[in-house]
């Protein structure tokens, strides 16, 4: 049975594809009947925060379920000679097609992107002006993607200093702070079976190696331990050292303001890249915001 209508003031973390589960967890939240009244997000949380403020997350829903792994490799536009690796257009470009423009500050929902200013070395609230520079910026991991101008800052991933934004819903609390963590403790989850349109045959796989290897090649960045058993690729190695350190820093956000429910995703969800498990990704947020909710409820009323 649904709650009584309330209004939630939402935080939603970084984390890559797991980012998708965000998703997930919005469709529980509103239905429960909770209504969110301000939102934040940092990196893929602001992504998801953004469609959301902008009533278009459904459409971005649908769009990313019907993603392959080898779509997902066509929308990786090369930076040749820049801070990154890719230059993120190709995607931002695609989804600001069919999501329409939008400023900040005429959004529904009071909505709070956060970003890094690395020469600053702080965070930064971006709460006007244009909603697609705001998330750009705010995706723009280090090495992966090149960093966003906005206002003349060169401004970086999000969640490198405040992986989980509670703080910025801190000032339009509602009824209930809602916290999402990409970066849980693994825990056992329903694992349905991927769609066949999401399984590559081996050639596919061989040529997607053959471009990943050409790639470090171009950049003087080939791993000289690939050939050893269990050695990192470049981007491996800078994903899963961001991952841990936003594991870290998240905790202590956490710590300084503790939420009124934390739902946290297991970081096994997914790896960062694989936006091509959308489906199951979601269904993974929807499952474990339902039993963070359900036991904060239980809690509540005893």
């Amino acid at each position: 049975m649904p709650t009584t209508s309330k209004t939630i003031s939402l935080a939603l973390g970084s984390g890559g594809a797991r980012g998708l589960a965000h998703i997930g967890v919005i469709r529980v939240l509103e239905r429960h009947g909770w209504r969110i009244d301000a939102i934040a997000g940092s990196s893929m949380g602001a992504l998801i925060a953004g469609f959301h403020a902008a009533g278009r997350l459904a459409a971005y829903a649908d769009w990313v379920q019907e993603l392959t792994e080898l779509n997902v490799m066509r929308y990786l536009d090369l930076s040749w000679g820049g801070a990154g690796l890719l230059k993120g257009q190709a995607v931002m470009e695609t989804l600001r097609q069919f999501i329409g423009e939008h400023q900040i500050e005429e959004l529904p929902i009071p909505l709070t992107v956060v970003a890094t200013d690395p020469r600053a070395r702080r965070e930064v609230w971006i709460n006007q002006g244009d909603l697609f520079d705001a998330i750009r910026a705010s995706i723009a991991v280090p090495t992966v993607f090149t960093p966003h101008i906005v206002q003349g800052r060169p401004l970086l991933d999000g969640g490198i200093l405040n992986p989980v934004p509670i703080a910025p819903v801190m000032h339009n609390r509602g009824d209930l702070v809602v916290a999402v963590s990409l970066s849980g403790p693994p825990r056992e989850r329903p694992r349905p079976a991927l769609p066949a349109k999401q399984q590559l045959n081996p050639g596919y796989r061989q040529r997607i190696d053959r471009f990943i290897e050409e790639l470090q090649e171009r950049f003087g960045r080939e791993d000289r331990w690939h050939k050893q058993e269990e050695a990192l690729s470049l981007i491996d190695a800078a994903l899963l050292s961001i991952d841990a350190m936003q594991a870290q820093i998240a905790a202590c956000k956490l710590a300084a303001y503790p939420p009124d429910l934390l739902i946290e995703i297991p970081i096994d969800t997914c790896a960062v890249h694989e936006f091509y498990r959308a489906t199951e990704v979601i269904e993974a947020g929807e499952y474990w915001a339902e039993k963070a909710l359900a036991e904060y409820l239980a809690e509540r009323d005893t």
